[in-house]
Protein backbone atom coordinates (compact mmCIF):
# COMPACT_ATOMS: atom_id res chain seq x y z
CA UNK A 1 0.00 0.00 0.00
CA UNK A 2 1.10 3.47 -0.95
CA UNK A 3 2.20 6.17 2.09
CA UNK A 4 -0.39 7.87 3.21
CA UNK A 5 0.27 10.99 1.67
CA UNK A 6 -0.13 9.35 -1.79
CA UNK A 7 -3.42 8.05 -1.42
CA UNK A 8 -4.86 11.43 0.09
CA UNK A 9 -2.98 12.99 -3.46
CA UNK A 10 -5.04 10.53 -5.17
CA UNK A 11 -8.06 10.72 -3.25
CA UNK A 12 -7.80 14.89 -3.80
CA UNK A 13 -6.96 14.52 -7.67
CA UNK A 14 -9.91 12.10 -8.38
CA UNK A 15 -12.42 14.09 -6.48
CA UNK A 16 -10.98 17.52 -8.67
CA UNK A 17 -11.43 16.10 -11.95
CA UNK A 18 -14.27 14.67 -10.85
CA UNK A 19 -16.03 17.97 -10.07
CA UNK A 20 -14.65 19.82 -12.61
CA UNK A 21 -16.34 17.02 -14.57
CA UNK A 22 -19.77 17.62 -12.61
CA UNK A 23 -19.64 21.77 -13.42
CA UNK A 24 -19.37 21.27 -16.87
CA UNK A 25 -21.77 19.14 -17.31
CA UNK A 26 -24.21 21.26 -15.03
CA UNK A 27 -22.41 24.24 -17.15
CA UNK A 28 -23.52 22.88 -20.59
CA UNK A 29 -26.91 21.99 -19.59
CA UNK A 30 -27.24 25.32 -18.35
CA UNK A 31 -26.21 27.57 -21.73
CA UNK A 32 -25.30 25.28 -24.39
CA UNK A 33 -28.21 24.44 -26.69
CA UNK A 34 -27.47 22.08 -29.57
CA UNK A 35 -28.95 20.05 -31.71
CA UNK A 36 -30.91 16.86 -29.71
CA UNK A 37 -27.91 14.33 -31.16
CA UNK A 38 -25.29 16.87 -29.95
CA UNK A 39 -27.09 17.59 -26.76
CA UNK A 40 -26.77 14.19 -25.72
CA UNK A 41 -23.79 13.10 -27.24
CA UNK A 42 -21.31 16.50 -26.52
CA UNK A 43 -21.23 16.08 -22.70
CA UNK A 44 -20.29 12.18 -23.36
CA UNK A 45 -17.13 14.01 -25.47
CA UNK A 46 -16.33 15.63 -22.85
CA UNK A 47 -15.93 13.09 -20.34
CA UNK A 48 -13.66 11.21 -22.72
CA UNK A 49 -11.71 14.22 -23.34
CA UNK A 50 -10.85 15.11 -19.64
CA UNK A 51 -10.46 11.25 -19.37
CA UNK A 52 -7.52 10.92 -21.60
CA UNK A 53 -5.73 14.28 -20.65
CA UNK A 54 -6.14 12.77 -17.00
CA UNK A 55 -3.92 9.39 -18.04
CA UNK A 56 -2.05 11.44 -21.19
CA UNK A 57 -1.19 14.68 -18.73
CA UNK A 58 0.83 12.60 -16.32
CA UNK A 59 1.75 10.19 -18.42
CA UNK A 60 0.60 7.02 -17.08
CA UNK A 61 0.11 3.58 -19.40
CA UNK A 62 -2.72 2.89 -21.08
CA UNK A 63 -2.52 -0.73 -20.39
CA UNK A 64 -2.48 -0.57 -16.91
CA UNK A 65 -5.42 1.67 -16.99
CA UNK A 66 -7.26 -0.95 -19.02
CA UNK A 67 -7.31 0.50 -22.83
CA UNK A 68 -5.35 -2.18 -23.73
CA UNK A 69 -6.57 -5.67 -23.70
CA UNK A 70 -4.19 -8.38 -21.57
CA UNK A 71 -5.87 -10.77 -23.89
CA UNK A 72 -8.05 -9.51 -27.10
CA UNK A 73 -9.55 -12.80 -27.35
CA UNK A 74 -10.69 -13.15 -23.76
CA UNK A 75 -12.07 -9.72 -24.11
CA UNK A 76 -13.96 -10.44 -27.69
CA UNK A 77 -15.57 -13.29 -26.40
CA UNK A 78 -17.00 -11.98 -22.77
CA UNK A 79 -18.09 -8.69 -24.41
CA UNK A 80 -20.04 -10.62 -27.41
CA UNK A 81 -21.21 -13.01 -24.37
CA UNK A 82 -21.97 -10.31 -22.16
CA UNK A 83 -24.34 -8.44 -24.96
CA UNK A 84 -25.99 -10.96 -26.37
CA UNK A 85 -27.83 -12.00 -22.97
CA UNK A 86 -29.01 -8.85 -22.97
CA UNK A 87 -30.01 -8.28 -26.63
CA UNK A 88 -30.97 -11.56 -27.44
CA UNK A 89 -33.42 -11.70 -24.86
CA UNK A 90 -34.61 -8.30 -26.06
CA UNK A 91 -35.28 -9.07 -29.75
CA UNK A 92 -36.98 -12.30 -28.33
CA UNK A 93 -39.29 -10.28 -26.42
CA UNK A 94 -39.76 -7.57 -29.09
CA UNK A 95 -40.56 -9.99 -31.98
CA UNK A 96 -42.81 -11.71 -29.37
CA UNK A 97 -44.74 -8.99 -28.48
CA UNK A 98 -44.98 -7.76 -32.16
CA UNK A 99 -46.74 -11.63 -33.16
CA UNK A 100 -49.12 -11.27 -30.14
CA UNK A 101 -50.39 -7.71 -31.16
CA UNK A 102 -48.67 -6.25 -27.95
CA UNK A 103 -45.72 -4.08 -29.16
CA UNK A 104 -46.33 -0.31 -28.87
CA UNK A 105 -46.21 1.35 -31.87
CA UNK A 106 -42.87 2.25 -33.12
CA UNK A 107 -41.91 5.57 -33.65
CA UNK A 108 -37.99 4.96 -34.60
CA UNK A 109 -36.60 4.87 -37.97
CA UNK A 110 -33.92 2.85 -39.34
CA UNK A 111 -31.48 5.47 -38.59
CA UNK A 112 -32.83 6.35 -35.12
CA UNK A 113 -32.49 2.31 -34.09
CA UNK A 114 -28.73 2.55 -35.35
CA UNK A 115 -28.29 6.10 -33.29
CA UNK A 116 -29.87 4.46 -30.17
CA UNK A 117 -27.47 1.38 -30.68
CA UNK A 118 -24.54 3.96 -30.79
CA UNK A 119 -25.37 6.13 -28.41
CA UNK A 120 -26.24 3.71 -25.66
CA UNK A 121 -23.00 1.15 -26.66
CA UNK A 122 -20.27 3.87 -26.86
CA UNK A 123 -21.50 6.99 -25.41
CA UNK A 124 -22.83 5.57 -22.25
CA UNK A 125 -21.14 2.21 -22.23
CA UNK A 126 -17.86 2.79 -23.14
CA UNK A 127 -17.47 6.78 -22.31
CA UNK A 128 -18.66 5.81 -18.47
CA UNK A 129 -16.50 2.49 -18.27
CA UNK A 130 -13.78 4.46 -19.49
CA UNK A 131 -13.69 7.22 -17.13
CA UNK A 132 -14.68 5.42 -13.88
CA UNK A 133 -13.34 1.72 -14.38
CA UNK A 134 -10.70 3.15 -16.31
CA UNK A 135 -9.35 6.10 -14.76
CA UNK A 136 -11.09 6.42 -11.50
CA UNK A 137 -10.48 3.14 -9.97
CA UNK A 138 -6.98 2.53 -11.85
CA UNK A 139 -5.71 5.80 -9.99
CA UNK A 140 -6.85 4.27 -6.99
CA UNK A 141 -5.55 0.69 -7.30
CA UNK A 142 -2.06 2.65 -7.65
CA UNK A 143 -2.50 3.54 -4.46
CA UNK A 144 -4.47 1.05 -2.59
CA UNK A 145 -4.09 -2.60 -2.23
CA UNK A 146 -6.15 -4.93 -3.91
CA UNK A 147 -6.13 -7.30 -0.85
CA UNK A 148 -9.74 -9.16 -1.11
CA UNK A 149 -10.42 -12.29 -3.31
CA UNK A 150 -14.06 -13.42 -2.72
CA UNK A 151 -16.85 -11.21 -4.23
CA UNK A 152 -19.94 -11.90 -2.86
CA UNK A 153 -19.59 -15.65 -3.88
CA UNK A 154 -17.03 -18.00 -3.38
CA UNK A 155 -16.73 -19.16 -7.24
CA UNK A 156 -16.14 -15.29 -8.01
CA UNK A 157 -12.71 -14.84 -7.31
CA UNK A 158 -11.00 -11.38 -8.28
CA UNK A 159 -8.42 -9.32 -6.91
CA UNK A 160 -10.07 -6.18 -5.60
CA UNK A 161 -9.88 -3.48 -2.46
CA UNK A 162 -11.32 -0.67 -1.17
CA UNK A 163 -10.42 1.38 -4.60
CA UNK A 164 -13.17 -0.59 -5.95
CA UNK A 165 -15.66 0.67 -3.54
CA UNK A 166 -14.88 4.15 -3.42
CA UNK A 167 -15.20 4.31 -7.56
CA UNK A 168 -18.30 2.92 -6.96
CA UNK A 169 -19.93 5.20 -4.85
CA UNK A 170 -18.53 8.48 -6.79
CA UNK A 171 -19.77 6.66 -9.67
CA UNK A 172 -23.43 6.64 -7.69
CA UNK A 173 -22.86 10.42 -6.39
CA UNK A 174 -22.08 12.17 -9.79
CA UNK A 175 -25.61 10.49 -11.14
CA UNK A 176 -27.36 12.88 -8.19
CA UNK A 177 -26.33 15.30 -11.93
CA UNK A 178 -29.91 13.90 -13.36
CA UNK A 179 -31.75 15.20 -11.06
CA UNK A 180 -29.85 18.26 -9.58
CA UNK A 181 -28.40 21.42 -11.38
CA UNK A 182 -27.70 24.27 -9.12
CA UNK A 183 -26.95 26.41 -11.75
CA UNK A 184 -30.26 26.69 -13.28
CA UNK A 185 -31.91 25.78 -10.10
CA UNK A 186 -33.28 22.30 -11.39
CA UNK A 187 -34.11 20.17 -8.35
CA UNK A 188 -36.27 17.22 -9.48
CA UNK A 189 -36.33 14.39 -6.78
CA UNK A 190 -38.35 11.16 -7.07
CA UNK A 191 -39.37 8.57 -5.03
CA UNK A 192 -37.02 6.15 -7.15
CA UNK A 193 -33.67 8.50 -6.82
CA UNK A 194 -32.45 6.62 -3.49
CA UNK A 195 -33.00 3.14 -5.07
CA UNK A 196 -31.77 4.72 -8.70
CA UNK A 197 -28.69 5.92 -5.93
CA UNK A 198 -28.19 2.29 -4.83
CA UNK A 199 -28.51 0.46 -8.18
CA UNK A 200 -25.67 2.54 -9.62
CA UNK A 201 -23.54 1.82 -6.73
CA UNK A 202 -23.90 -1.69 -6.99
CA UNK A 203 -23.61 -1.88 -10.41
CA UNK A 204 -20.58 0.15 -10.23
CA UNK A 205 -19.22 -2.98 -7.59
CA UNK A 206 -19.80 -5.11 -10.44
CA UNK A 207 -18.81 -3.22 -13.45
CA UNK A 208 -15.90 -2.50 -11.58
CA UNK A 209 -15.15 -6.46 -10.69
CA UNK A 210 -15.17 -7.50 -14.19
CA UNK A 211 -12.50 -4.63 -14.58
CA UNK A 212 -10.79 -5.68 -12.39
CA UNK A 213 -10.65 -9.54 -14.08
CA UNK A 214 -10.21 -7.93 -17.44
CA UNK A 215 -10.48 -4.44 -18.73
CA UNK A 216 -12.70 -1.83 -19.50
CA UNK A 217 -14.06 -3.41 -22.64
CA UNK A 218 -15.78 -5.69 -20.96
CA UNK A 219 -17.28 -4.02 -18.09
CA UNK A 220 -17.93 -1.43 -21.09
CA UNK A 221 -19.88 -4.15 -22.73
CA UNK A 222 -21.89 -4.90 -20.05
CA UNK A 223 -22.99 -1.29 -19.79
CA UNK A 224 -23.84 -0.76 -22.80
CA UNK A 225 -25.78 -3.80 -23.48
CA UNK A 226 -28.00 -3.12 -20.56
CA UNK A 227 -28.68 0.51 -21.57
CA UNK A 228 -29.14 -0.70 -24.99
CA UNK A 229 -31.75 -3.31 -23.73
CA UNK A 230 -33.60 -1.27 -21.63
CA UNK A 231 -34.20 1.48 -24.26
CA UNK A 232 -35.85 -0.91 -26.51
CA UNK A 233 -37.67 -2.40 -24.29
CA UNK A 234 -38.93 1.15 -23.28
CA UNK A 235 -39.89 1.75 -26.50
CA UNK A 236 -41.47 -1.44 -27.79
CA UNK A 237 -43.23 -3.11 -24.88
CA UNK A 238 -44.97 -3.03 -21.82
CA UNK A 239 -43.54 -2.87 -18.78
CA UNK A 240 -44.16 -6.16 -17.53
CA UNK A 241 -42.51 -7.35 -20.46
CA UNK A 242 -39.51 -5.20 -19.85
CA UNK A 243 -39.06 -6.53 -16.26
CA UNK A 244 -39.71 -10.19 -17.56
CA UNK A 245 -36.99 -9.62 -20.44
CA UNK A 246 -34.58 -8.09 -18.24
CA UNK A 247 -35.13 -10.59 -15.61
CA UNK A 248 -34.08 -13.46 -17.67
CA UNK A 249 -30.95 -11.27 -18.89
CA UNK A 250 -29.99 -10.95 -15.66
CA UNK A 251 -30.35 -14.56 -14.62
CA UNK A 252 -28.40 -15.24 -17.60
CA UNK A 253 -25.64 -13.12 -16.97
CA UNK A 254 -25.38 -14.23 -13.64
CA UNK A 255 -25.15 -17.44 -14.49
CA UNK A 256 -22.30 -16.60 -17.17
CA UNK A 257 -20.18 -14.59 -14.70
CA UNK A 258 -19.17 -17.56 -12.38
CA UNK A 259 -17.89 -18.84 -16.03
CA UNK A 260 -15.95 -15.83 -16.67
CA UNK A 261 -13.85 -15.22 -13.06
CA UNK A 262 -12.97 -19.23 -13.35
CA UNK A 263 -11.72 -17.77 -16.87
CA UNK A 264 -10.20 -15.01 -15.99
CA UNK A 265 -8.01 -16.95 -13.24
CA UNK A 266 -6.05 -17.95 -16.71
CA UNK A 267 -5.16 -14.61 -17.88
CA UNK A 268 -1.39 -13.73 -17.22
CA UNK A 269 -0.68 -12.10 -13.42
CA UNK A 270 -1.20 -8.70 -12.77
CA UNK A 271 2.13 -8.85 -10.43
CA UNK A 272 3.63 -7.07 -13.07
CA UNK A 273 1.05 -4.77 -13.30
CA UNK A 274 1.07 -4.39 -9.83
CA UNK A 275 4.77 -3.66 -9.38
CA UNK A 276 4.57 -0.75 -12.40
CA UNK A 277 1.80 1.13 -10.20
CA UNK A 278 4.32 1.38 -7.11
Amino acid sequence: MAPLGKQYAALLEVCLVSLILTFVLWFYEAYLKCSMFWHFGLPKFIIIFITLLAITLPRRSFRIYGFLPRSPRFTLKWSSAFIAAFILPTVISIGMSAALGMAKPAGLSPLGVVLNVIFNMIFIGLVEEAYFRGYVQSRFNEVFDRRWRRLVFKAWKVDYGIGLLLTSVIFALIHIVNYWNPITSRWEPAWWMPIHILGTFAFGCLAGALREASDIYVSASLHGGIMTAYTFLSIYTSELILNISLFISWFIFFYLLTIFFHESENLKPRTMESKAMK
